[in-house]
């Protein structure tokens, strides 16, 4: 078999961009080509159809996108609030310079409930994402930084709900700056009294 004549990873890495961009109805296959940078043909035959190539575009999304970011929150060197505000900053300012928003977020929107494949990687990242949250607020309220009135796993789905409600209005831009002190406002209904 003939070596691929390009770089698989960076192609696939490019792919999920283009899908964070456009969510997964709005990244045509031509949008793919010319952002891949290969041909229509190497997709199919690299990634399988467009649906393969999305579910295999979520899990690159997870390797390079939600674990680093849930490992920098995790860090037990780190202060909880600290580490909660940060997580609440990156996502109305954009990790990075990257896209804003959360391609798993836009995808619970825009793909039906009864997909299998897609409903696992979902199901698999919001219970990553809720584990570690969890796991920060216990740090905080075991160090009486972080309210003890609710239990860990009340204030990881309050914010989970926050998080995802601002991934998706966090997509527009910021005209006037009212989302900047956000974070912090945000963050200031989870400390210890």
């Amino acid at each position: 078999m003939r070596p691929k004549g390009f770089d698989q990873q960076q192609a696939l890495h490019s792919a999920m961009l283009q899908f964070w961009e456009s969510g997964y109805e709005g990244s045509s296959m031509q949008k793919l080509v010319d952002r891949m940078g290969i041909s229509r043909q190497s997709i199919y035959d690299t990634y399988g159809n467009k649906r393969e190539l999305f579910v295999q575009a979520l899990r690159c999304y997870r390797r390079e996108i939600v674990e680093p970011k849930l490992r920098r929150l995790n860090d037990p060197s780190r202060d909880p609030i600290e580490a909660l505000r940060e997580h609440f900053q990156g996502i109305i300012d954009g990790w990075h310079g990257q896209i804003r928003g959360c391609l798993m977020v836009r995808t619970m929107i825009e793909i039906e409930p009864g997909d299998s494949d897609i409903g696992q990687l979902l199901g698999a990242n919001t219970s990553q994402v809720r584990g570690a949250l969890h796991a920060v607020i216990e740090r905080g309220q075991a160090s009486a930084v972080i309210d003890r009135s609710r239990s860990a796993a009340e204030l990881a789905a309050r914010i989970m709900a926050l998080s995802a409600g601002l991934h998706v209005y966090c997509r527009q831009p910021d005209q006037n700056g009212g989302l900047r002190p956000l974070a912090d406002n945000l963050i200031a209904g989870f400390r210890a009294s």
